[in-house]
């Protein structure tokens, strides 16, 4: 905790209380959870959740919410009010600090459900939060609601977003992303003819179109 800096030390203290070792705490390993895309340290991330969630909009420094946000990422136990607050938080955090917003983003498409689906459709289409929005693609995907395979395909068109609108879109399977796809077809193809097309957006363009092109 003390490489947080004196920012940390409330957290820390109210951890203690709880009996909850801080040791670990802001240790993350490789890609061994697939979900959240990062492996947890032996700090009991479930059992301090209700404490991070606390400390998360109280944290001064954007290290410490990054870091926070992470150890969100991809716990059951962060779902609900924790998804309420992380969303709060990316609404919060400056235009400019665009690590802290994704890092949010990308703990919102582990946890995001239903009750998100407003605000995330406002959010992920306001150019202002930048590339920080990349990751809320996959967050309005989780919640299943019907609006967002049409908003996803819009965002296509935003180089910002675009390579993460498409993989989002490609995440609603084999199957059921074929209509969207081929609601997507125009602009998918506008993807791999734009020059100023990022690697990313060409790549899940090129496997969407031929997703569609596939013999049945």
């Amino acid at each position: 905790m003390e490489r947080f800096g004196s920012d940390a030390t409330g957290l820390a203290a109210d951890l203690e209380r709880a009996g909850i070792d801080a040791t670990g705490f802001g240790d993350f390993a490789s890609t061994s959870i697939p979900a959240a895309g990062i492996a947890l340290s032996g700090f009991a991330y479930e059992r301090a959740m209700p404490i991070l969630i606390k400390w998360l909009p109280l944290a001064g420094t954007s290290e410490l919410k990054e870091v926070i946000a992470r150890g969100m990422t991809g716990e059951s136990s962060a779902m609900g009010e924790g998804a309420k607050v992380l969303l709060n938080e990316f609404k919060r955090a400056p235009a400019d600090e665009a690590s802290l917003k994704w890092t949010i983003g990308n703990a919102l498409s582990t946890l995001a459900d239903a009750s998100l689906t407003d605000d995330l459709i406002e959010l992920v289409q306001d150019p202002r939060h930048g590339t920080g929005r990349q990751m809320l693609c996959e967050a309005l995907r989780r919640t299943k609601d019907p609006r967002a395979p049409d908003v996803l395909i819009t965002l296509i068109s935003d180089p910002e977003v675009s390579g993460h609108a498409i993989a989002a879109l490609r995440d609603y399977g084999p199957k059921t992303s074929v209509p969207y796809l081929e609601k997507a077809r125009p602009a998918l193809e506008n993807v791999l003819l734009d020059r100023s097309s990022s690697d990313l957006a060409k790549r899940m363009a090129r496997k969407s179109l031929e997703r569609l092109d596939a013999p049945s």
